[in-house]
């Protein structure tokens, strides 16, 4: 199992205007600086933007620095451009399809799994679930013609309205016959959502294709209530060799919250001494 850390203009390494100033370019080359310094060999960033040269520009960033991109996500899409596979209007559907289509292309460049999280609509997304469905198969589709894997996330019932759980995530992914679809489990998310988080991750081990560590609070693992170390190395028990990437608000600050999640998976032996 190897570990990253989340970099958005929301959870994780915060970046407010994340590429959409040229000071934001310059503030994310100085992020993974710093995640390189303290351990962290992989990256998650979340996209709000598809447009091809800007993706080229944080491609050459990532590679310069040498880092790994692990994970591409677009909640940004739903939160900021407010796509969704479950908006009433069939244009803004098929927007939303074709932006993350555009992510699963820039994705396969780099062997990075797409996360469909917030993408598929907040609260209104329990009455539409044939758009829903629809929307899963087609990027399904696509993600299978570029050879790349889709995590689609079990996000708690204050965000979304449905697939909140790991249950109902495998569900779906079985229903509709998604082949290039697994699943994204978050220990937030979980703990809100689900009777034993560690009997989640025994039931849909081999399901998971994505993770996510934060705390109870959503803050660095050890800051909480969570046994984050039980889950990781229940994982790495299970056999996952996946990547698991540290979502969380960045608390105090962006550096404490690198520093502290790179103090806890070192002290534990999961994260090489940099």
């Amino acid at each position: 199992m190897r570990f990253s850390f989340v970099v958005s203009a929301g959870l994780g390494y915060r970046i407010p205007d994340l590429f959409e100033t040229e000071a934001s370019f310059e503030e994310f080359r100085s992020a993974l600086k710093l995640l390189k310094r303290h351990g962290f060999s992989g990256l998650e960033v979340n996209l709000a933007t598809t447009e091809e040269k800007t993706l080229a520009r944080i491609a050459k960033i990532i590679q310069g620095e040498g880092l790994q991109l692990v994970a591409v996500g677009t909640g940004l899409l739903y939160l900021k451009r407010r796509y969704s596979f479950t908006d009433r209007n069939a244009a803004r559907r098929r927007r939303a399809i074709a932006s993350v289509s555009r992510l699963i292309a820039f994705a396969s460049q780099h062997d990075a799994v797409v996360i469909i999280g917030l993408i598929r609509g907040g609260t209104s997304v329990s009455s539409s679930s044939g758009l829903l469905s629809r929307a899963l198969v087609e990027c399904d589709r696509i993600a299978s013609e570029h050879g790349v894997r889709l995590a689609l996330e079990a996000i708690n019932r204050y965000e979304t309205a449905r697939l909140n759980t790991a249950a109902e995530v495998a569900s779906i992914i079985r229903d509709d016959k998604l082949r290039s679809t697994g699943m994204l489990l978050d220990s937030f998310h979980m703990n809100i959502e689900e009777a034993s988080i560690e009997g989640t991750i025994r039931e849909f081990h081999e399901m998971i294709s994505h993770f996510h560590i934060a705390d109870s609070n959503r803050l660095a693992p050890g800051r909480g209530h969570l046994d984050v170390e039980g889950q990781l190395r229940l994982l790495k028990e299970l056999g996952y060799r996946g990547w698991a990437s540290a979502e969380i608000l960045p608390k105090p600050d962006n550096a404490s919250a690198v520093v502290d999640t790179a103090s806890f998976l070192r002290k534990r032996g999961f994260l090489s001494q940099p």
